[in-house]
């Protein structure tokens, strides 16, 4: 049976609205890029080898020959394994995707801590890592950008421009849960972060902590 996309909507539901929502399901958005780290950290924690012959041939072809951790993959199919992730792994309810979001935070904080990375949180405050997080931002993805628009003491209002339709509710709280994770790594308490506010290429994270 065909599907649009190549993807059975009953089988892989959020990854199947995500790509009727872009211009051109899997190939949307070529220039916007990523480091394949990012995918090939998410299959490490949670692998989609049950679901291989459900995936399209382009996504299926990334989880079983992965790049290399420093190649640049087109973001839209970074993000759609992610999305696929959470199709099989986690609830599809707002519970679920809470769910989604603790593994997220839980995975790039066991990431944070190990000795590479770990030495360097060690060194920054909070504030420091906000003032640095454009930078890091560009340094694993292009054709996107992130700038700090506001920032008091313990707050810091984040925004992300992108082409439209590239993040849907998945993946901005999976980034919230990132935006966490390296918070409490850098040594904050209290850690929250949500998404204030959503337009067609712009999203807001508005992070807070003591």
């Amino acid at each position: 049976m065909f599907y649009r996309h190549g993807v059975e909507p009953g089988k892989l539901p959020s990854l199947s609205s995500y790509l009727e929502r872009l211009p051109r399901g899997l190939d949307s958005y070529p220039d916007v890029v990523v480091k394949a780290s990012v995918y090939r950290d998410s299959l490490a924690s949670l692998s989609l080898d049950d679901c291989l012959g459900v995936l399209p041939d382009e996504l299926r072809e990334l989880v079983t020959h992965p790049l290399p951790v420093t190649a640049w993959v087109p973001e839209v199919r970074s993000l759609s394994i992610l999305i696929a992730v959470r199709d099989r792994h986690f609830p599809q309810t707002e519970a679920g995707v809470d769910a989604y979001e603790e593994w997220v935070f839980e995975r790039n904080y066991r990431l944070l801590r190990r000795p590479l990375y770990r030495a360097l949180f060690m060194l920054l405050s909070p504030e420091r890592l906000i003032s640095g997080v454009e930078r890091r931002w560009s340094a694993f993805r292009r054709g996107t950008s992130l700038r700090v628009v506001e920032r008091s003491e313990g707050r810091a209002d984040l925004a992300i421009t992108h082409p439209e339709n590239l993040f849907d509710h998945t993946v901005r709280r999976g980034m919230c849960g990132a935006f966490r994770a390296a918070s409490v790594a850098a040594g904050a308490r209290d850690v929250t972060a949500e998404v204030v506010d959503v337009a067609e290429r712009e999203t807001r994270v508005r992070v807070c902590w003591r």
